[in-house]
């Protein structure tokens, strides 16, 4: 990274020693302006933590596991209560996301607390609750068309019984 930035400084520097046709001190400064500019926003990237899940100790990295398995078992319990209960499939969807959401925001927390990179921790977070909710919903959709398929036939059953008058 900082052969990167040194690179960009040597070639903007060259750009200005080479314009020797322009004499506008005004232009000079604000490309070195513009250089200077280039290499804090180069500097404040590198300080950012860049600290990843498998960097964290093992005891971190089981609680991460724990939560995360925590998350699996609500979204399951949750479509299965919804199951037992008739509603409205997107309202029960919703209904379980959000109370499935607490153990996301204590996963997002532990990560944050080890020093993950914020970015990398709402990426994720945000990925499991999306994939979480596109699953909840497909699985949803699946049984109530199946519901509906044994319902036709149910009723196709109770017409090809009854003797025809």
């Amino acid at each position: 990274m900082k052969k990167l930035t040194l690179a960009l400084l040597v070639l903007l520097i060259g750009a200005v020693a080479c314009d020797s046709d322009n004499t506008n001190k005004a232009d000079s400064e604000s490309v070195e302006n513009t250089a200077t500019e280039v290499v804090t926003e180069t500097t404040s990237a590198v300080d950012e933590s860049l600290t990843t899940p498998a960097d964290m100790s093992e005891e971190a990295q089981a609680a991460m596991y724990n939560f995360i398995m925590e998350y699996n078992k609500c979204m399951m319990k949750g479509r299965l209560d919804a199951a037992t209960q008739p509603q409205q499939v997107q309202q029960a969807a919703n209904d379980i996301l959000i109370k499935c959401d607490e153990v996301l925001e204590q996963l997002k927390t532990h990560l944050l607390a080890n020093d993950v990179n914020e970015s990398l921790v709402i990426g994720m977070t945000h990925k499991m609750r999306s994939r979480g909710a596109r699953n909840l919903m497909t699985k949803a959709m699946n049984n109530m068309a199946a519901q509906a398929a044994a319902a036709e036939n149910a009723q196709k059953m109770g017409e090809e019984t009854t003797p025809a008058q």
